[in-house]
């Protein structure tokens, strides 16, 4: 495959990651709490892919590695880097925290360079920087309110999702199937988070159409079908430029929150999304191919 189908598998996952505001926004407003909101997530993602399997009659056993390498991408890496981000905000500013999340691709090319020496291009390094420096303008930034713990958490969750990203371009977990994977990591993280509301006593559903509609589409849009999408664009242009190409996810939270929730577009949020956007012009001019 073209590496720019790689980029397009790319952007169509940070679209489904992007809607995840939106929807854990209207079920907020709805009744629902954020630790709700995760534990469902995972666990509604696993259900329906469990029902998907057994009726197409699809085969998901994998091998012990295999098996080991999923449940800890899904138990440990998404189960913290959404506990750690979610945590985070209780004390910086919700900006703040997403700046410090959003090091994750610089982080995932340090990574990828060391352990599987994936080469890293002048191309890659500037789309970084501009896309970073994008996520930068659209969370509009204050020097205001820096806690350590909360800055540290923040971090956490760029190391736990660096994590993820690292495991999925795993040799062995490369041969399972995108959809097998997302049923294994949702069985997992789904488990320890739904384990960790109920325990805490935060779990908290309100049946009605808003709340109900919002996860039901958090579980298949931002995690089935965003995460599946993810693992199809890494596996072909690589952890690196998979990872610089999420930050194309704030852009869609944006738009999204224009159209539903009637927020304003103003010049900073503008000139952030041109940033972005070249970052992923600048990637999609790369010439070199990736098996």
């Amino acid at each position: 495959m073209s590496k720019l189908q790689g980029i397009f598998y790319a952007m169509l996952s940070s679209a489904a990651f992007g809607l995840m505001p939106i929807f854990a926004k209207t079920a907020a407003n709805n009744g629902s709490n954020t630790l709700t909101i995760l534990s469902l997530r995972f666990s509604l993602a696993f259900v329906m892919l469990l029902a998907y399997l057994l009726f197409t009659k699809t085969d998901f056993k994998v091998n012990k590695k295999q098996l080991i390498l999923l449940l800890l991408i899904g138990g440990l890496g998404y189960t913290s880097t959404g506990l750690t981000l979610f945590f985070s905000y209780n004390y910086i500013p919700v900006g703040v925290a997403t700046t410090m999340h959003f090091l994750y691709p610089a982080v995932v090319m340090i990574f990828n360079y060391f352990l599987y020496k994936e080469k890293i291009t002048r191309n890659k390094i500037i789309a970084l920087f501009i896309s970073l420096s994008g996520v930068y303008v659209l969370v509009g930034i204050k020097a205001t309110g820096f806690n350590l713990f909360g800055s540290v958490l923040a971090i956490i969750s760029a190391f736990a999702l660096t994590g993820c990203v690292m495991g999925m371009n795993h040799p062995e977990v490369k041969k399972v199937s995108n959809i097998i994977s997302v049923f294994y990591f949702s069985l997992s993280a789904g488990a320890i988070l739904i384990f960790y509301t109920l325990v805490t006593g935060n779990f908290n559903l309100p049946l009605n159409l808003p709340a109900v509609s919002s996860i039901i589409g958090i579980s298949l849009i931002s995690t089935i079908i965003s995460i599946a999408l993810f693992m199809k664009a890494l596996k072909i242009i690589g952890p690196t430029s998979t990872s610089i190409l999420g930050t194309f996810e704030p852009i869609v939270s944006i738009i999204m929150g224009i159209i539903l929730f009637k927020e304003k577009l103003t010049p900073i949020m503008a000139a952030g999304t041109i940033l972005i956007l070249l970052s992923v012009i600048i990637l999609a001019k790369e010439t070199e191919k990736v098996e």
